[in-house]
């Protein structure tokens, strides 16, 4: 409408044609080879029976690496604690017989205490039967102690010392770390009651029979339930070794088959089992980071060592009747 009052018909615009674009459609999937889309429940259920062995193969595969984990976990708990298998053997034989000397590897000369006391007993084995000294009449360690001279009896004396000195400390460091009271003063009383009887037996000579033996005597007894105590606590930690204990097992065996013998294999049984006590101190030592130096070795064990030859021969001298003939 005009302000003239005239009107003129509306006109319409002319309506464009719509362009309806052309998309193309959605690839058609494999049903056989991709897996529905995670939705709700009803998807899951019209899973394809493809996709559901799928998913059972998938499973068996998972449960065979979480078994061979299971398995290689076993087998390193094994190989710390009690087991023994061919492929840790050398690395495993060598740590548990001189474990203290391989961790001590990159100290000092001075810090390497324990390989004097391996060196020092083979230097007197090596001196008392094969160097030409007189035999005893009963071919033994402490029958070659009563005829062989003071410097070489003094290696021996200086050995038995160092045990004396490891067994002792052994005393006082479990108390401090065991939480368990009952064993902790059990453990105690079996290690003063081992050095009690290596030093019995090594300053009483074999002409004084019945102290001599009776020390020995317990001196394998109490120092084999040591060994067993030990095992049972610690035989699951990483730096534990059974090896001392095999050791042992095998040379006081070897003592009871050769005993009426008066030969080199009784003399090699003995040896066996002392080789075994220096392991099992060596282990020790290890398992409870002692820096055991040759100070220790040279001045404390050294005194020890002297006092106990002197007693050795004055039992040997002044109580004794007959000597050199056991």
């Amino acid at each position: 409408r005009f302000r003239d009052g005239t009107e003129q018909p509306f006109k319409r615009r002319p309506r464009q044609a719509r362009v309806r674009r052309h998309v193309a459609p959605p690839p058609a999937r494999d049903s056989s080879s991709q897996p529905p889309a995670r939705g709700t429940p009803c998807d899951a259920m019209r899973a394809p029976a493809s996709h559901e062995a799928d998913l059972e193969g998938a499973q068996q595969v998972r449960e065979l690496d979480k078994g061979k984990k299971l398995l290689i976990n076993a087998r390193a708990t094994n190989a710390s604690g009690v087991g023994f298998h061919l492929g840790r053997a050398p690395r495993y034989l060598l740590t548990g017989c001189w474990g203290e000397c391989i961790a001590q590897q990159s100290e000092p000369l001075y810090a390497q205490g324990t390989l004097l006391v391996i060196a020092e007993y083979a230097l007197f084995v090596l001196l008392s039967i094969g160097t030409g000294f007189r035999p005893p009449a009963n071919i033994s360690i402490c029958g070659y102690m009563e005829t062989l001279p003071n410097w070489v009896a003094f290696l021996y004396c200086h050995v038995a010392a160092s045990g004396i000195d490891s067994t002792l400390w052994h005393a006082v460091v479990v108390v401090k770390k065991e939480p368990n009271l009952p064993l902790a003063a059990l453990q105690m009383v079996l290690s003063v009651l081992c050095a009690i009887t290596l030093t019995g037996f090594s300053i009483f000579p074999r002409c004084l029979w019945t102290r001599h033996q009776t020390c020995v005597l317990w001196w394998v007894y109490i120092t084999s339930a040591a060994m067993a105590v030990m095992f049972l606590r610690d035989c699951r930690k990483p730096n534990y070794t059974v090896v001392p204990g095999l050791v042992w097992a095998l040379g006081t065996w070897l003592c009871n088959v050769f005993y009426y013998e008066s030969s080199l294999r009784f003399y090699t049984a003995e040896a066996i089992s002392i080789v075994a006590y220096i392991m099992w101190c060596s282990s020790i030592q290890r398992q409870h980071e002692r820096k055991y130096t040759l100070f220790n070795v040279l001045i404390v064990d050294g005194a020890l060592a002297m006092a106990m030859l002197t007693a050795f021969r004055y039992h040997q001298g002044e109580v004794c009747k007959v000597t050199g003939k056991w």
